[in-house]
């Protein structure tokens, strides 16, 4: 007899009880500063300087380690671009060297972060023989040296 009165309790109970309402809590909320500060892990102010001072030092480590990253990055695009635009404009290059001007020159310069200037042109213009015959890698090692 007790198991159908206190499954009859537990349906009326139910029945009558009202629903749980959402509560939505966001990062660094007033409420939950002001209500769950004494419940939190860290109850002193010594505590609270080592656990903001952790968290500083894994943001600051993490950007660290992304500008680290994509510094890494973009300098291998660049070789990886550089590389490909002189081995599908090698010739073209090399001929607007010969005759120290042109924008295949130009823009090797540029991908290079060399300046285009008359003098820097002259240099490469007067050292075209030792250029020439050089593998791509050793092509633009050489340039960035003459200039």
């Amino acid at each position: 007899m007790k198991k159908p009165f206190l499954l009859f309790t537990l349906l009326l109970s139910s029945l009558f009880a009202d629903a749980p309402q959402k509560k939505v809590f966001h990062a660094q909320d007033d409420n939950y500063q002001n209500h769950y500060h004494h419940s939190s892990h860290v109850q002193d102010t010594e505590e609270q300087v080592i656990s903001s001072t952790a968290q500083v030092s894994a943001e600051i480590t993490m950007a660290i380690t992304v500008q680290a990253t994509t510094e890494i990055t973009s300098e291998n695009s660049r070789s990886q671009a550089t590389m490909s635009f002189l081995d599908n404009n090698r010739v073209q290059i090399t001929e607007e060297i010969a005759k120290g001007e042109g924008e295949y020159l130009n823009t090797l310069l540029s991908m290079m972060s060399i300046k285009n200037n008359n003098k820097n042109l002259t240099v490469l213009q007067n050292n075209l023989n030792e250029l020439i015959y050089l593998s791509h890698n050793d092509f633009l090692k050489k340039i960035e040296k003459l200039v």
